[in-house]
């Protein structure tokens, strides 16, 4: 990740250079040892010449003792004074030379360190014009040279590019009361926070005072950017010990998107910025996308990271109930339970909205246990009026399926509330043993044993295998809603409804269909033989002080 290092373009600056020799015979850095200095190259050079001269002189006076005579012995003198000062002339030169030599191998080796000086020092101009000294983050300046660079990659692979700009909330508070010390030491905490949360792929920044920016490479999703906007929030969020002070810092964070909400990097920091502001206008702590219609999404994830399992003990949880109709007689035959979230401030939240994170947190079995407990305490009060009650079909996911404790858990529940048990129905899809044939059959059969009827909810939508039909304990098929809604001039949806209803039929099975809003949608049902029907041409699903009168009835009036 690109947060404390120097890019690799740049890494060499950041490197100290290593002092070398250069050049035969050049002196290594650190001082020769005395034996060195008196046999080097040169000094022998120099032993060699007199050793030389010395030989020379010695055959000249042998030649001499040979001669016996006065003019050999001149002539031995005249070329011994030749011999010793040609032998003079030539050290002389060689010393002139080693001098030279050792002059430039002195300047040699003061180019190579302050080469490498200047390598350390360019390294350290480097890290002091790219990087904040405080946190060790990237400053303005790389973070631009990275963005802009991560940014052209990003337009050739068409993958998500997310700009998040943070702001401390109430930083200034924190520097004017515990001085400027405090705060630099907070910030260099939030910092080292934002590295440990975020991906090495990613890039953290300081872009200075208590600005901050992340930027967020190789998403899958848009909807991950929300999550890691929670994640940060949380992480900043939690006390700081400093010196003795517990600090308490949360950031209100903005988010741009590549290419919506900005094609360039100077247009994406802007847009971050302005939802950061909105963000902090909204009541600090949180984050906001530039993109409005996002918001409301991510302010209901936010409320399910922090409430969700309190809303479900906090009975912020109610259930709404939708006739079935026989399409002969046009008689209340069942009811569906369907959840939602009564929000104290959103206001009725519908299950597409939370069902999806309930299975992430595995709260699903939570949620799902509540709803059995609800549905049959419903039952319990209804029959207790002396209403006469039709059966009530509740929605079980694959997890409560799958888990060991379900099938007890409704013994227990429609024993403690003292119902029967065939005034309860259970409504699953095809998902719920797709991974997980047998576990999930050996529970139905149970079900199924103990009176509770077997529903197979949307069906035509998933892998529609017959096998699932043949295998598993199923007394009513329901089609699904989006082979219902263009049925009168969608002549393979109609194909396709037929035959579910001739199959349904052929195996024994009720056959309900899902979603009817319209009168013709009825009467083509009507006609292909289906058995029942649901949707909002007769009733929306209501509370149960709304369904009471229809129960009491028998039938919804049209």
């Amino acid at each position: 990740m690109t947060k404390t290092t120097s890019p690799e373009p740049h890494q060499f600056l950041a490197t100290p250079a290593q002092p070398t020799t250069s050049g035969a015979g050049c002196a290594d850095v650190r001082p020769a040892p005395t034996w060195r200095r008196l046999f080097n190259e040169w000094s022998l050079t120099s032993l060699g010449l007199v050793v030389f001269c010395a030989m020379q002189i010695l055959g000249v006076w042998e030649l001499h003792v040979a001669g016996q005579g006065e003019a050999h012995s001149g002539l031995a003198r005249a070329l011994t004074l030749m011999l010793l000062a040609g032998t003079a002339v030539m050290v002389a030169l060689v010393d002139r030379w080693r001098r030279r030599h050792f002059e430039q191998c002195a300047v040699l080796l003061q180019t190579t360190r302050m080469n490498a000086q200047l390598r350390e020092e360019k390294g350290a101009v480097y890290q002091l014009a790219s990087f904040d000294h405080l946190t060790g983050l990237p400053n303005r300046m790389l973070f631009t040279e990275l963005a802009n660079s991560h940014l052209s990659r990003t337009r050739r692979s068409h993958a998500p590019f997310v700009m998040m700009f943070l702001d401390l909330d109430r930083f200034k508070l924190i520097n004017d009361t515990l001085g400027h010390r405090i705060g630099d030491l907070l910030l260099h905490g939030v910092g080292q926070r934002l590295i440990g949360t975020v991906r090495e792929a990613d890039i953290v920044a300081r872009l200075g005072g208590d600005e901050f920016v992340v930027l967020l490479t190789e998403l899958e999703s848009i909807d991950d950017a929300a999550r890691v906007a929670n994640k940060l929030i949380e992480e900043i969020g939690s006390p700081m010990q400093i010196e003795g002070n517990e600090l308490e810092m949360r950031p209100s964070i903005g988010i741009a998107v590549h290419p919506r909400d900005g094609l360039d990097l100077d247009a994406l920091m802007r847009n971050a910025d302005s939802a950061m502001y909105e963000a902090k206008r909204a009541g600090r702590g949180c984050f906001r996308f530039y993109d409005p219609s996002l918001n409301s999404r991510s302010i209901l994830q936010a409320d399910l990271s922090s409430r969700f399992r309190r809303a479900i003990m906090g009975d912020e949880f109610v259930l709404h109930y939708q006739p079935r109709i026989s399409l002969n007689g046009y008689r209340i035959t069942s009811l569906e339970a369907l959840i939602r979230w009564q929000h104290p401030e959103r206001g009725l939240v519908f299950p597409g909205e939370f069902i999806d994170y309930a299975e992430q947190e595995g709260l699903v079995v939570e949620l799902g246990n509540w709803v059995l407990r609800e549905t049959c305490r419903q039952i319990a009060a209804w029959l207790a009026e002396g209403i006469s009650v039709v059966p009530v079909a509740i929605n079980v996911s694959p997890k409560q399926l799958r888990d060991q404790t379900f099938v007890n858990y409704i013994r227990e529940v429609v024993s403690d509330y003292g119902i029967p048990a065939n005034l309860l129905e259970i409504e699953i899809t095809e998902r719920c043993v797709v991974e997980d044939f047998e576990r999930p059959r050996q529970a139905l059969e149970a079900l199924s044993g103990l009176g509770l009827k077997i529903a197979l909810d949307d069906y035509g939508t998933g892998f529609s295998s017959l096998s699932f039909l043949k295998r598993l304990p199923i007394n009513v098929i329901k089609i699904d809603r989006s082979f219902i809604s263009d049925i009168r001039n969608q002549s393979n949806d109609a194909a396709i409804v037929a035959s579910t209803i001739a199959l349904g039929h052929n195996l024994g099975l009720t056959v309900i269909a899902e979603g009817v809003e319209t009168r013709e949608q009825l009467i083509y049902l009507r006609a292909a033989g289906c058995d029942e029907v649901q949707g909002y041409y007769f009733q929306k699903p209501v509370a149960a002080a709304e369904i009471v009168e229809a129960l009491k009835a028998g039938e919804v009036v049209r």
